[in-house]
């Protein structure tokens, strides 16, 4: 596979001491392995996702069929070429959002506790500086994404606002949705 210009695919090494690859989602070639993928993931952990991920139809026609201007999504692949996790960097059209982006890191059950999500993040966060992007937003569950929430908080997102009994789980039990933002600085005179 031959090295972009953003340095993928990237080698990292978990806490485990197993390597995995960051990459761009192929959406011409990972569509198997994207759908293996979700369907690993719990299905009470898929239900706080955006999209219905179990739907094939979903998966093809919207996770794949992205516009790579605003939506740029990075996979981490294993040894054996499945995919591991997926992050996602999805910027506004330029305008008065232009400088801001969302961010949304998803990981296998097995690859939870190993640093995946903190290095997917980080990543995002590499790009979004090269991109000249300012401002990086984070959505994250209370009482569900704890741990994410305190990742996040040590790369320095900080917690923006908390929207009380916005998400309910399947048994009808409300949580605050709590909204993390990192500021970004291009270079050391931004200090």
């Amino acid at each position: 596979m031959p090295i972009t210009k953003h340095g993928y695919p990237r080698p990292m090494i978990l806490k485990d001491g197993s390597e995995v690859w960051l990459r761009p989602l192929d959406s011409k070639t990972d569509g198997d392995q994207l759908l293996d993928f979700y369907r690993r993931i719990p299905a009470t952990d898929r239900w706080y996702l955006l999209n219905d991920v179990s739907d094939e139809r979903i998966v093809r026609d919207i996770i794949l069929n992205y516009d790579p201007r605003l939506v740029i999504p990075i996979v981490a692949t294993g040894e054996d070429g499945r995919i591991l996790g997926k992050a996602t960097l999805y910027r506004y059209f330029p305008g008065a959002r232009g400088h801001i982006a969302r961010v949304r890191v998803v990981l296998d059950p097995w690859q939870r506790h190993q640093r995946l999500g903190t290095y997917m993040l980080l990543d995002l966060i590499q790009l979004a500086v090269n991109m000249g992007l300012t401002i990086l937003v984070a959505e994250y569950i209370k009482g569900i994404e704890d741990q994410a929430i305190q990742a996040a908080g040590t790369l320095d997102f900080f917690a923006q606002a908390v929207l009380p009994n916005h998400v309910k789980d399947p048994r009808g039990n409300y949580y605050d949705l709590v909204l993390m933002v990192k500021r970004l600085h291009q270079g050391y005179e931004d200090y």
